[in-house]
């Protein structure tokens, strides 16, 4: 996985293939109720019903003479997970082809589950896909997968460091899939009304206006033209099909919609360049990265911002519904970024970790609040179930690794400054018997406290590293 968690990394999910209108009785009915979207490599069904197996690997030991027995466990199972999906709309045939396709890859994917969420899968049986002539419009589709086990190399205190941070990009990587998921849902129909073609628009004119506005200062330059290339992409728009019969067009407008947040993301820790390579390769801003602090600040802005332009474009719109879904997973993609960014962070104390993990937890919170408000609005068409499984995850793993750093990281501590005195010999102070300390702890008190005369410090209360965690 990169850093910058590509928006088309073989992890999304499929287009719905045709609207709910389009879908005839069964979408309309009882059944259709109660069926929830699923995906397999990018190709979407309907699971009405799934089952898994799950246990312990038990091996039953029998002795001569004796009618009871012994058992050996071997450790908890992941059994097979057998899915009975529907493939239905105008375009079953293609998408069945298409599901057939994915079945002959090889390696593991992601099943989005509308219940268990996203997992990494592998296909253990051949899949079984089948058509009727008494089900127009319709295609069965089943097929059996197994888990794929986590990863056993170490145990130890690092492995459990590494752990956390892989499942932050993890779930991130989730929640990029479920952006995706959603725009493929708004873009699935054949045939694109007028009103979609132009919510497509706008939203991409938006966001477009939102990544100029948050990259427009001087502070924010380096990310700018870390992004110019999408920057351009965004400011041409999108070329709209005649006919919409695969997921290329719900693609392009996903590509076009995450490329700035992925180039930032990317440009955050930029792939190392080779010792021996063209000119072009080594120098200028391909080797230059972006600080942390900064992408990710601009990444949360970002969020907050397509959010509240895309409220605002929704209730403008004769079609707020597909607005809000493509705008949806505008947000979700970026916030995505936002969190590998995030993931590169160094923390000075655990106040600046506690920080951090408060403001990316809130605007997690605040993709909730959409998601409901999307789920109250007749004729959204996106699943949000998986959705809202990704942001808890996500939500999860950050408090995780969050609290696993804590523990290595100083604590911040207040000291009363009687009078006024140099920030020096408050530093010394506080240093004692570490005086190699000293330098550490006064630059960290002037940036803390914002001190615009450390020679003058005080009277006060001054918040500064506290010592035995200093060094």
């Amino acid at each position: 996985m990169s850093g910058a968690l590509s928006a088309l990394s073989g992890l999304g999910a499929g287009s719905l293939g045709s609207a709910t209108g389009l879908l005839g009785g069964i979408a309309g009915g009882l059944l259709g109720s109660a069926m929830s979207v699923a995906s397999w490599r990018g190709v979407t069904f309907w699971m009405p019903n799934a089952s898994e197996e799950s246990g312990r690997r038990v091996l039953q030991v029998w002795f001569p003479g004796r009618d009871d027995y012994r058992a050996l466990d071997f450790g908890a199972q992941d059994g097979a997970i057998r899915v009975s999906g529907l493939i239905i709309g105008d375009d079953y045939v293609i998408r069945g082809k298409r599901m057939r396709a994915a079945l002959q890859k090889a390696g593991p994917a992601t099943l989005v589950h509308p219940w268990l969420g996203a997992i990494k899968c592998r296909l253990v049986q051949s899949g079984t896909l089948s058509f009727s002539d008494g089900e127009i419009r319709m295609a069965r589709f089943q097929a059996t997968f197994v888990r794929v086990p986590p990863d056993p190399a170490g145990t130890g205190l690092f492995s459990r460091i590494v752990d956390t941070l892989t499942s932050v990009l993890e779930t991130a990587d989730a929640l990029v899939d479920q952006g995706l998921l959603a725009i493929r849902s708004v873009l699935s129909v054949i045939t694109l009304p007028l009103a979609l073609v132009s919510s497509v628009t706008n939203v991409v004119s938006m966001t477009m206006g939102v990544w100029d506005a948050v990259t427009g200062s001087t502070a924010a330059l380096p990310i700018r033209t870390a992004a110019a290339a999408p920057l351009e992409a965004l400011k041409n728009g999108v070329v709209v099909p005649v006919a919409n019969t695969d997921t290329v067009f719900a693609d392009t407008v996903s590509t076009v919609l995450s490329g700035v947040p992925a180039a930032v993301a990317q440009a955050v820790s930029p792939t190392a360049t080779a010792a021996i390579a063209s000119a072009d390769a080594v120098s200028g801003v391909q080797s230059d990265s972006i600080d942390p602090v900064a992408a990710t600040t601009v990444l949360l802005t970002a969020v907050e911002t397509l959010r509240t332009d895309g409220a605002t474009l929704a209730a403008q719109s004769t079609d707020p519904a597909s607005v809000r879904g493509l705008v949806l997973g505008a947000v979700a993609m970026t916030a995505a970024q936002a969190v590998a960014a995030a993931s590169s962070l160094t923390y000075a104390s655990q106040d600046d970790a506690l920080v951090w993990r408060d403001r990316l937890l809130a605007m997690l919170d605040t993709l909730v609040d959409d998601i409901e408000t999307l789920a109250a609005t007749t004729g959204a068409s996106v699943p949000v179930s998986g959705m809202l499984g990704a942001l808890r995850d996500s939500k999860a793993a950050i408090t995780a690794d969050i609290s696993e750093r804590l523990g290595r990281l100083p604590a911040v501590v207040s000291v009363a400054v009687p009078r006024a005195m140099s920030g020096w010999l408050v530093a010394y102070a506080v240093a004692g018997d570490a005086p190699e300390t000293v330098e550490k702890i006064w630059t960290d008190m002037v940036a803390r406290n914002g001190l615009r005369q450390p020679a003058v410090t005080g009277p006060g209360v001054v918040k500064m590293l506290k010592l035995s965690d200093a060094s």
